[in-house]
């Protein structure tokens, strides 16, 4: 899910969980990954800067990165992923 901000904002822990991994991936730029409870993964993705990192405990809310800004279209865009057991899920379930 690419979800579409304004520039200085900051992404935000959807529940709570630990942070397994904050580096930066090929194509996707800097990325955070927590692990929360019932083997549940929220992928922030997209991201300019990190503002946690890997063993970081976080609750919900916690700020963990700054939404980059595209290149291409100059839109400041955050791609979110959730993940059950390692499988897609919505995201919608949980951005209620």
């Amino acid at each position: 899910m690419l979800l579409a901000t304004q520039a200085g904002a900051k992404a935000k822990a959807v529940a709570p969980g630990e942070v397994r991994f904050a580096d930066n991936m090929r194509q996707l730029g800097q990325v955070v990954i927590v692990h929360h409870a019932d083997n549940l993964q929220t992928v922030y993705a997209l991201c300019d800067s990190l503002l946690v990192a890997v063993g970081t405990r976080v609750d919900r809310g916690t700020p963990l990165c700054t939404v980059g800004q595209s290149n291409s279209t100059q839109r400041h865009d955050l791609l979110f992923d959730l993940r059950q057991q390692g499988k897609p899920i919505d995201p919608r379930q949980v951005l209620k």
